[in-house]
């Protein structure tokens, strides 16, 4: 399954990527690879194909295509972005590279403003609690994987540069190959802007590498390393005209490096083991005038540091297998405000660990998947968190499938606080079918119980319900068009008030989010494009700014002159906002950046 910029197949090779035909379809929500419908959860796939249709700069542009994921603060690429999943916030959403943890120590937050694209294969996004097989995962999973080495060539690229409205531009470029039994992948950019909104200008270069080496046991010894800086924030000159804020600046240095080893130990058993460096420098700048003079109210800096070691042990094959793993994490962490006397906000250093096990066992058209898991979180008043999950899958006709899952989880709290662990407990499910002529069709129903929840700038913690259905649909091209949707209802209950939870500055509550998209795919004359909508509508407080019932809309165009030629130049065009819709719970300082057009060129070889 893909996302809402899905590219246009075949219709047997449509059926494929809806994964119920054939059982090679693999995704891996439990930590080890199995077909599709071998999962229970609520799972897309988005491929590197999906990310260059709809010309993505980063990992923000590709969430905003998603079904059940809204974002918010939608401004310049590369800028400060918050994101929930079907009502949970970022904080509670783990996301993953290669295996390593993204999220911050200071808010348990992943920014995917700062996670560039180019060098996505792979992104598989887990909507609801996956604690059992990940760990602190309340609301979900982004789990993404890079691209690996090219097989058969020595030498591969490409390059590619845009330019669009107020010097907004993105240049990148990739190296691949594989030379006897060592493979290679480079990839850098550099993202710019002087800012599509006052004071939201982004600087913003990354680079990343792998280094593979097929050793002579049929094992694969992989290296890799990933930088990346940012400024954002950088028109100092600008004052706002509701004379309050006039500083909004960020600084974020962020790298990690690891080495993974892949070694199979007979034809059923398998060894990885995966280390990783992590290190993170954020700085921010907050400020308001004082007698037409800018003065700085919050100077934060923030340091990290994180080692991690994950050993997992697989047994089985795609229809019965046992993954059992061990995972640990030493982490240091400092935050404070630079311009006051008080302590830091924290500064403290503490470890982590947890073993798990997840199961697959298939009997006919019915599989059942079994997982339990132990952490110790090391930075909570609770120590220890105990999760399990029970699902199953049914296939009730040759592409109609029947999932349901039952599981507790947890997540992290912020460390400078005194807060125990979020809970939740959830129920799921929902049916996929492919048998209906034509289409594509999946519903899923969900129910969370969550207790002592955390939100972002707010100290009361909430038990909450949150419950609400989700429903998919997408059709197999004719002509080269294609259509799809995808509709979230979500309701979320203050449990102690008996109030339903509004969206104000704590939380940003989507009760009805509508996804919709156009495809288009000509492979003789080298043109495709996708025209998408996103239609949300807020549980507005009586007190808040949010603006919602605006449909942001979006074009993608792209062109191969010479669509027979592997060495075409490909020209692509997007125009974001086409008619300058808001949807924002701040529309005086996070307001959505107005329509702006791009255009660029790629090139292969």
């Amino acid at each position: 399954m893909t996302g809402y910029s899905a590219p246009s197949f075949a219709v047997d090779e449509l059926l494929d990527a809806f994964g119920l035909v054939s059982d090679e379809t693999l995704t891996v929500s439990s930590h080890f690879p199995r077909p599709a419908s071998k999962i229970a959860e609520n799972v897309t796939i988005i491929t590197a194909d999906d990310i260059a249709r709809i010309n993505a700069h980063t990992l923000r542009d590709v969430l905003q295509t998603v079904s059940g994921i809204q974002l918010d603060y939608v401004r310049t690429p590369g800028t400060f972005s918050l994101f929930n999943v079907q009502g949970a916030l970022n904080s509670t959403v783990l996301v993953l590279i290669d295996g390593v943890r993204q999220n911050d120590l200071t808010q348990n937050m992943a920014w995917p403003g700062l996670i560039p694209v180019q060098q996505i294969e792979r992104i598989e996004i887990i909507r609801g609690a996956a604690s059992t097989a990940w760990g602190s995962a309340l609301g979900g999973v982004i789990n993404i994987s890079t691209k690996v080495p090219e097989p058969d060539r020595k030498t591969s690229g490409m390059a590619s540069a845009s330019t669009g409205k107020r010097h907004t531009s993105d240049s990148r470029a990739e190296l691949s190959g594989t030379v006897d039994r060592f493979g290679y992948y480079l990839s850098g950019g550099n993202l710019h802007s002087d800012g599509l909104l006052p004071n939201n200008g982004i600087n913003q270069n990354n680079l990343y590498g792998k280094l593979s080496y097929l050793l002579p046991t049929k094992g694969t010894l992989t290296i890799g390393y990933s930088y990346l800086e940012s400024h954002s924030g950088m028109d100092e000159e600008y004052l706002a005209s509701w004379d309050i804020i006039t500083h909004d600046n960020y600084k974020n240095h962020q790298s990690y490096g690891f080495i993974n080893l892949d070694q199979p130990l007979g034809e059923r058993l398998k060894l990885e083991l995966l280390s990783s460096l992590t290190k993170q420098d954020n700085h921010g700048i907050l400020g308001h005038l004082d007698s037409g003079v800018a003065v700085a109210d919050l100077d934060t800096e923030s340091k990290e540091y994180t080692r991690n070691f994950n050993g997992r042990l697989f047994w089985g094959d795609n229809l019965n297998n046992l993954a059992t793993g061990f995972e640990y994490t030493h982490a240091n962490g400092r935050s404070k405000d630079l311009l006051s006397s008080d302590p830091p906000l924290y500064d403290r250093t503490w470890n982590r660990w947890a073993a798990y096990s997840n199961a697959a066992f298939t009997l006919g058209r019915l599989t059942v998947l079994p997982g339990l898991r132990l952490d110790h979180t090391g930075v909570s008043s609770e120590n220890f968190s105990y999760n399990y999950t029970l699902g199953a899958t049914f296939k009730l006709a040759e592409n109609t499938l029947l999932r349901a899952y039952g599981a507790k989880g947890y997540g992290l709290p912020i460390p400078f606080t005194s807060h125990g662990l979020m809970k939740i407990s959830t129920v799921q499910g929902g049916i996929e079918s492919s048998d209906v002529p034509y289409l594509w069709l999946k519903g899923t129903c969900f129910m969370n119980w969550l207790k002592d929840m955390e939100s972002f700038g707010d100290s009361v913690l909430q038990n909450q319900t949150r419950q609400g259905v989700e429903l998919e649909a997408r059709t197999i091209p004719l002509y080269g068009l294609s259509l799809s949707s995808g509709y979230t209802f979500t309701s979320v209950r203050n449990e102690d008030t008996g109030a339903t939870v509004q969206t104000n500055s704590q939380w940003s509550v989507p009760p009805q989010l509508l996804k919709l998209a156009l495809n288009y795919d000509n492979k003789d004359v080298g043109l495709r494009g996708a025209l998408t909508g996103n239609y949300l509508k807020w549980n507005k407080s009586s007190d808040s700014m949010a603006a919602n019932g605006a449909m942001i809309c979006d074009l993608f165009l792209s062109l191969k002159l010479r669509p027979n030629s592997e060495l075409s130049p490909e020209l692509f065009f997007s125009a974001r906002n086409l008619f300058n819709g808001v949807q924002t719970t701040d529309t005086e300082l996070y307001t959505n950046a107005p329509r702006w057009i791009e255009g660029g060129v790629r090139f292969k070889f």
